[in-house]
């Protein structure tokens, strides 16, 4: 099994490097590019081919490894879709409304003809499981169209969205691992291997920066609904995707709180931004300079040391959670635990200027004149 993991792994890396190398000129030829405005503060246009790149390298993966279900093949005809829809928003910019709108279409097929559902939440307040019956299609769509959000939230500083998804697959590997689901646990290091060709050309690394890439809303769409899947069938006792696993829920790899520790960092940036928005009389959904990442930038810190403090950030909470799922910590611990991150970082958040001072200290920065 290590030795296919490694050949898979391989492969993902060497179909995603040449993807870029290919990609590159033909996305600049078509107009697929970044170009800089009031909140995208880059320079030139680049090209968005991060969702074309690691879809197709991550699909050739799953042909060559894995004997299909038919619950895989519409995840990757869905998320294809999803792809597509995200290459068509970087190019002409479509209206939230009709993005809201292939989303729910997308998870509603999911829900009726691939058992792609989220039944329960679990003994979060240890009262029991939480069961949502009747209310499960709509809690599924919900949280779908919130974890695609949040990932596509969290793309504005060059590697972020890399590395945060680097570590939540990090963490869903471990987590499948430990449950012995290899095949899980291969699909996860095989999008690893697929994202560090990106990161090496989003963090200009290649020599000469002649291959600097976006992963563009047609990336963040498929990461996210990538990572939402691999949550709902570690956590839910629905959607087979092993010809040759089980369906008891003695196969489920982690528990629905510990989903959420898995990506920490896009959970509570979006739910401040919504809560900020909201109380502001605007749009969740409207983009703005408003997040993390430019909340640390105003403050003074390069977009390197934002990148390596979100990503502590993230990697801690990602911790905190395989933690407490291998020691079987309970669940109204764990949920106590991140509403308490929750308030602490949405105060701190609010207050960016007053903790300026120590974020300072920790890159031995001085403090920008104003």
């Amino acid at each position: 099994m290590l030795g296919s993991m490694i050949i898979t792994s391989l492969m993902s890396f060497v179909v995603s490097s040449f993807l870029f190398y290919f990609f590159h000129p033909k996305a600049i030829q078509f107009g697929l590019v970044d170009k800089a405005n009031h909140r995208k503060l880059h320079k030139g246009n680049i090209p968005v081919i991060g969702g074309p790149a690691i879809y197709i390298a991550l699909v050739c993966v799953l042909f060559f490894e894995q004997k299909f279900t038919a619950e895989v093949l519409y995840f990757v005809l869905c998320s294809g879709f999803l792809m597509l829809l995200g290459v068509i928003d970087d190019k002409i910019n479509l209206k939230v409304s009709l993005r809201l709108l292939s989303i729910i279409a997308i998870t509603t097929f999911l829900y009726h003809f691939a058992q792609f559902k989220i039944n329960s939440l679990g003994n979060l307040f240890s009262l029991g499981d939480i069961n949502l019956y009747d209310a499960s299609l709509f809690f599924t769509v919900i949280v779908v169209i919130g974890v695609i959000t949040a990932f596509n939230m969290v793309d504005g500083v060059d590697g972020l969205l890399g590395c945060l998804s680097i570590i939540s697959f990090l963490s869903l590997a471990m987590l499948f691992g430990i449950n012995e689901q290899f095949k899980l646990t291969s699909i996860c290091i095989c999008f690893i291997a697929a994202l560090i060709p990106f990161l090496l050309c989003n963090l200009s690394i290649l020599p000469g920066n002649r291959y600097k890439v976006f992963m563009g809303d047609s990336g963040s769409f498929f990461i996210g609904f990538v990572v939402i899947c691999l949550l709902v069938v570690g956590s839910q006792s629905s959607m087979y995707v092993d010809s040759q696993a089980g369906e008891s829920d003695s196969s489920l790899a982690f528990r629905p709180i510990t989903a959420l520790w898995v990506m920490t960092v896009p959970l509570l940036d979006m739910i401040a931004n919504i809560i900020r928005r909201i109380r502001s009389k605007r749009s969740p959904f409207q983009a703005d300079r408003g997040h993390l990442h430019h909340k640390l930038q105003d403050i003074g810190l390069s977009d390197k040391q934002v990148l390596v403090f979100i990503s502590i950030f993230a990697l801690i909470g990602a911790t905190i959670g395989v933690v407490g799922e291998v020691y079987h910590l309970p669940e109204i611990v764990m949920s106590s635990l991140l509403i308490l991150l929750f308030v602490v970082y949405f105060h701190f958040y609010s207050h960016t200027w007053k903790v300026s001072g120590l974020i300072h200290r920790l890159f031995g920065n001085k403090l920008p004149v104003s």
